[in-house]
């Protein structure tokens, strides 16, 4: 492991994503890099946020981490603790090309953030859900009966995503 990212990413004040960015554009040619990102999300639950961003941040520039690192860090979502980190890894589903081993995975990472107290982790797991059903196309009904319940009991920070995604299962 790379103890000089994990000190570089210790620094991180946690609001300044300026800093992460630099952090990025320095090594992001590296897959050494991303290995590590991923070993250290596992490892360093402190590390977790910073990690996530920093890969988040990889695909939010077109740029996409080989397969067996999808299938790693899917590996640590039954380990996420900060919400931050959960809603990063959430968002990064559509993004990812899951394996049967995977779709099962992230699955049980979905339903488990389905019933997170946090509203936006709650969200973008309906959202992810609604991804899964481009493996599992069974699971649409169960989806939208379970966004026709989120339209009558979550908030509405929730329901704008819900609608969302009944329109698109409605098509």
């Amino acid at each position: 492991m790379n103890t000089d990212l994990k000190r570089k990413l210790g620094l991180w004040d946690g609001v300044h994503v300026d800093y992460l960015k630099e952090l990025y554009n320095a090594n992001s040619s590296s897959i050494a890099f991303f290995e590590n990102l991923v070993k250290l999300c596992i490892d360093e639950k402190d590390l977790q946020i910073s990690t996530t961003w920093l890969i988040k941040h990889h695909y939010d520039n077109r740029q996409k981490l080989p397969e067996h690192l999808t299938e790693k860090l899917l590996d640590t979502s039954k380990n996420l603790e900060r919400w931050e980190a959960k809603l990063h890894l959430l968002q990064l589903v559509p993004h990812f090309n899951l394996t049967d081993n995977s779709i099962i995975i992230t699955d049980d990472f979905v339903r488990e953030c389905l019933i997170d107290s946090n509203k936006f982790v709650r969200a973008w797991a309906y959202n992810a859900l609604y991804e899964l059903t481009k493996y599992i196309p069974e699971l649409k009904s169960e989806l939208e009966f379970m966004c026709h319940k989120a339209m009558e009991t979550e908030s509405e920070a929730i329901k704008s995503k819900v609608r969302k995604i009944l329109l698109e299962l409605n098509k």
